[in-house]
């Protein structure tokens, strides 16, 4: 069984450990925070810091979980260069497209259904129950929160946060590092670094970072 670091240790973090340990065996988890490896009872050691290699850890393979694009592009950038490489994992009960093409990175959990001809660029976590019509394209270090639905020939651009239960439809762009809330229906094309809400989804400014 290989061996994995998990870089987290929140709730994107202990899903990916329920779902996932049967598949790899986790030496160990690396956050900031003290008290969520005890708290939670997971498995292998907790390492403190950014400055963790894989002769300290003992393996390469490392999963990013966690869900803030924007962290997740930086701690790419350090891990991967402290000598870490990032797996795609595909859990056994989605569904997968062999047309489909999949990143450095990508993590695909339970229940999902990816169709034929999506690409999907590195470090996006999809998490369970989302569904990716045919043709679409998926950007870095994107993160599908439970339930999401894109449509065919959608297009979400890079650092761009997709909320639960939201649906973007068919040939609709999202800008990078944009903001699908929970729930949202998207019709029409989202700027960059904007986020947006509601059936249909409409711009929030007051939400969005200056």
């Amino acid at each position: 069984m290989r061996k994995i670091l998990v870089i987290g240790t929140g709730g994107l973090a202990r899903e990916f450990t329920s779902w996932f340990k049967d598949n790899f065996k986790i030496v160990g988890y690396c956050s900031l925070n003290p008290t969520e490896h005890s708290q939670y009872g997971l498995p292998g050691v907790h390492f403190m810091g950014d400055d963790v290699t894989p002769a300290l850890v003992g393996t390469s393979l490392a999963v990013l979980a966690l869900g803030t694009p924007s962290i997740k592009y930086r701690l790419f950038k350090s891990y991967s260069g402290s000598g870490f490489s990032f797996p795609s994992i595909i859990h056994p009960s989605s569904e997968v497209s062999d047309l489909a093409s999949l990143g450095e990175g990508v993590i695909v959990s339970p229940q999902c259904v990816i169709s034929p001809n999506v690409t999907i660029k590195k470090l996006t976590y999809i998490n369970f129950c989302c569904g990716i019509g045919h043709n679409a394209t998926i950007g870095n270090y994107v993160q599908i929160n439970p339930g999401a639905q894109l449509g065919g020939f959608s297009k979400i651009g890079d650092q761009v946060l997709i909320g639960s239960g939201s649906t973007v439809l068919e040939r609709v762009i999202v800008g990078n590092e944009a903001t699908v809330a929970s729930g949202a229906v998207v019709f029409a094309k989202v700027a960059d670094k904007a986020t947006v809400m509601g059936n249909p989804a409409k711009r929030m400014p007051f939400l969005e970072k200056q």
